[in-house]
């Protein structure tokens, strides 16, 4: 809701300013709409630094040199649905090569309500850490990312590119990537 709503609002606000070309508004609504974590292939997202849903602060420069995991998926995703268990995928990654690759999680989406928001994060039983990255009236998101759509799952290289972005449910091809890193490493 969040990728959809601001863009347009901020796209309409633009196109009603008097005195200003097509071009110009178009310009700068591109420019308000530029992701400052940029989670496409090939892309190397800059270093972020910010408070999890535990209170410790996740800082992914510390990640340099690594392959690590970014996992980013709607607050409403903690629940489980009758299609889908997205906690039980995620956790099942981790338990599977969290202690190989660095995960972070990243929640997003409307939540005015912070106590249910934090009650969310503390039942959903995810194993790594989470950021709320979640928005409201009187709260703004903590990262501006260009992820598109959820649950993305997201491996950055050592070298800092990203190198694999799938997105639904599900994190097969994601485990299958792993798996093929950690045999390509024992070599």
């Amino acid at each position: 809701m969040k990728a959809l709503f601001m863009p347009v609002l901020l796209f309409l606000v633009l196109l009603s300013c008097n005195g200003q070309n097509k071009e110009e508004r178009l310009k700068q609504f591109i420019a308000a709409n530029k992701a400052d974590i940029d989670f496409n292939i090939g892309s190397r997202p800059k270093y972020f630094s910010v408070k999890t849903s535990d209170g410790s602060i996740f800082n992914s420069e510390v990640n340099k040199g690594k392959y690590w995991i970014v996992f980013v998926y709607q607050i409403e995703g903690l629940k489980k649905s009758e299609g889908y268990d997205m906690v039980a995928d995620l956790n099942e990654t981790f338990q599977r090569f969290g202690d190989k690759f660095p995960i972070i999680g990243i929640a997003e989406g409307f939540s005015d309500d912070e106590e249910a928001t934090q009650k969310l994060f503390k039942e959903s039983r995810l194993q790594f850490k989470q950021i709320d990255n979640t928005e409201a009236m009187n709260k703004e998101i903590k990262l501006k990312e260009n992820v598109v759509c959820t649950p993305s799952k997201i491996l950055i290289g050592p070298d800092g590119k990203v190198i694999l972005n799938v997105c639904g449910g599900k994190t097969k091809s994601l485990d299958d990537e792993l798996e093929r890193l950690i045999i390509q490493n024992k070599q």
